[in-house]
């Protein structure tokens, strides 16, 4: 494994690892499983700004999107050098 593939490679776990954590700390679109017992009502939207959401939604995106070039980019330097 030469210089580039490590790089990549620490590139690779650092975004899937942003990834899972901007995913976790994205507030639920539904209401769940408190639907069940009609907690959704009773406990308003948490009182989290759409806007924040928003924002971490536009990162998530953009950070699959750079996971998806490394993974490429690692697997051309992997099989052509």
């Amino acid at each position: 494994m030469n210089l580039p593939e490590m790089i990549g490679a620490v590139l690779i776990i650092l975004a899937g690892i942003i990834v899972v954590a901007l995913v976790a700390s994205q507030n639920p679109k539904g209401d769940g499983i408190s639907s069940l017992a009609g907690a959704g009502s009773f406990l308003g939207s948490g009182g989290r700004d759409r806007s924040v959401d928003a924002k971490i939604n536009r990162v998530v995106k953009i950070l699959c999107g750079a996971f998806f070039v490394l993974v490429v980019v690692v697997s051309a330097f992997t099989i052509y050098l």
